[in-house]
């Protein structure tokens, strides 16, 4: 596990296992230029993942907060996997009514052949 971010609220590790690259947030993600700090470190993991064949999946399921910029980068994110051919996984704990409401938003990006997937199980 690599830490690739941690600003004293959040952090974010990097782990691969089981096929997939997995990009673990554990905190609260209160940047205020979010799509400036996190994109670039998802669109890293994107290439990373497409060129080992891995699925990327970030996980926001020990997030206890996080503000309303931090959900951009995650939508563009989204937004390139449903336009390539990355395979995705976006996890979040359901049993957190905030981020059922903000996640559950996002099951539009589904594919039917499950190569993007909105995941509310819980940790």
């Amino acid at each position: 596990m690599d830490a690739v971010f941690d600003d004293g609220t959040l952090k974010i590790s990097r782990i691969t296992d089981n096929g997939t690259l997995r990009l673990e947030m554990i905190g609260k993600c209160i940047i205020r230029d979010a799509n400036d700090t996190l994109m670039p470190i998802f669109a890293k993991a994107m290439e990373e993942a497409a060129e080992s064949q891995l699925r990327l999946m970030l996980d926001f399921r020990q997030v206890t907060y996080m503000n309303s910029s931090s959900f951009a980068p995650v939508i563009k994110v989204l937004e390139k996997a449903r336009l390539g051919t990355q395979a995705l996984t976006i996890c979040y704990d359901r049993q957190q009514k905030w981020q059922t409401i903000s996640f559950s938003a996002m099951t539009i990006f589904k594919t039917p052949d499950e190569r993007i997937l909105i995941d509310g199980g819980s940790a």
